[in-house]
């Protein structure tokens, strides 16, 4: 499952936001609160199933897992819900490439398709064909120009910037991610049961999805 999902992450956009659909899949931005959402059910699914074959018991959920859980998909509902209910730069780019016919990424594979296919008959081609080719030519260049600074530059860097450079409050939401789940995976596999963390942790992790939810309304990039 894991695996999966790492494949499917890397190829899809299964964590990733499509903001752009003139943008393909595979180079699109990965999403900060859909990465969270993914790693909580990640990590409380192979822990039961770790202590279900360890103890042959299925009464090994907590409270405080499905928490978890439950902020992680908070999260990623609100940071979906900002991102419909907000004018965004992406917004912007997206509405001027539909103005000029490119409505997806499929739009922007057939024009390849046609420079490529005007491009091969070389001298053959009429004036006119020129002038269509030129046109072609610089459509396509105009759609790379607009979507190339909302292209993925990396898994980390897409969960810890904005097109402004580095965002304390995503920085944040990842590190305590990243050292809750820590602490979580520890617990289950020292004691052999998930553990009861400080409530005092899952408002942490509230907090932080907050913050992430609050301040992205203010950012310039998913």
């Amino acid at each position: 499952m894991a695996a999966w999902i790492v494949w499917q992450a890397k190829t899809s956009a299964l964590l990733k936001d499509q903001l752009i659909p003139q943008i393909p899949s595979r180079r699109q931005t990965f999403s900060l609160a859909r990465t969270q959402m993914a790693f909580w059910f990640l990590i409380v699914l192979i822990s039961f199933l770790y202590l279900f074959i360890k103890t042959g018991s299925t009464l090994v959920l907590t409270t405080q897992a499905l928490m978890l859980m439950g902020i992680s998909a908070a999260t990623a509902g609100g940071g979906i819900a900002v991102d419909h209910v907000r004018d965004t730069t992406e917004d912007a780019v997206n509405d001027a490439l539909q103005a000029l016919g490119l409505n997806s990424y499929q739009d922007v594979v057939s024009l390849e398709a046609e420079i490529a296919a005007m491009t091969a008959e070389g001298d053959a081609l009429t004036a006119p064909g020129k002038a269509r080719l030129n046109d072609r030519l610089l459509l396509l260049q105009t759609c790379r120009n607009r979507t190339a600074p909302y292209e993925t530059r990396g898994w980390f860097r897409d969960l810890t910037t904005d097109i402004d450079g580095a965002a304390l409050h995503r920085l944040q939401a990842v590190i305590w991610t990243a050292v809750v789940g820590g602490i979580f995976v520890y617990q289950v596999f020292r004691t052999g049961i998930m553990p009861n963390l400080d409530e005092n942790l899952l408002l942490l992790m509230g907090i932080s999805g907050a913050g992430y939810v609050g301040f992205k309304s203010g950012e310039t990039q998913y």
